[in-house]
């Protein structure tokens, strides 16, 4: 089906798993707080959280869900033609329409980007139409209920310590990416 597995796109998922961890560990060991390097919207002093705030984790649980959400929904992504583009959309427009229109707090975590991609899979089934983007929607819909993570719950889930905004944007961000790269063959990512 998939003319092969794509490793380079996946080690770009390792690569920003790696930074996560290493933040958190560094954070750990050295007590310095990162969270200054968070979201907080419409404040122009953190525009940088539009790129910084996926890297920033509360705690080890935080960092641990995410990764899991991030290995599993990530890759998947990797094996869809334009996912390194598709990612800078997810990125990018994810944290900008966090910065513009979630409440006021201080956004942080990889659940937005985690969102992102599973918006990008079920976006790709739906405006490509093809085999092979439906076999992908559904391994990860079966890989997520075999582990029983509720991504279609997490887009709603109005936990005082979940940012829904970053849920929800980031699946609108991931599926704007697979209508975007909609026309693109499935396969190896040249782009």
């Amino acid at each position: 089906m998939l003319k092969r597995f794509n490793r380079n796109n996946f080690k770009f998922v390792t690569a920003m798993l790696a930074v996560m961890w290493l933040v958190h560990i560094f954070t750990s060991v050295t007590s310095i707080p990162l969270t200054q390097f968070g979201l907080v919207p419409l404040s122009q002093s953190r525009l940088y959280g539009i790129i910084t705030y996926p890297f920033i984790h509360s705690d080890w649980q935080h960092l641990i869900g995410n990764t899991l959400g991030l290995l599993i929904s990530g890759f998947l992504a990797s094996q869809l033609t334009y996912f390194k583009r598709a990612t800078a959309v997810i990125f990018v427009l994810t944290g900008l329409l966090v910065w513009l229109f979630a409440s006021y707090a201080n956004h942080i975590g990889a659940s937005g980007i985690v969102m992102g991609y599973f918006g990008f899979i079920m976006g790709s089934a739906v405006f490509r139409r093809n085999i092979v983007s439906f076999v992908i929607a559904a391994a990860l819909l079966a890989i997520t209920h075999y582990f029983q993570i509720n991504l279609f719950g997490t887009l709603f889930s109005f936990d005082a310590t979940t940012s829904v905004s970053s849920h929800l944007f980031g699946f609108i961000s991931g599926v704007i990416a697979a209508y975007l790269f909609r026309c693109a063959n499935f396969g190896v990512d040249k782009k």
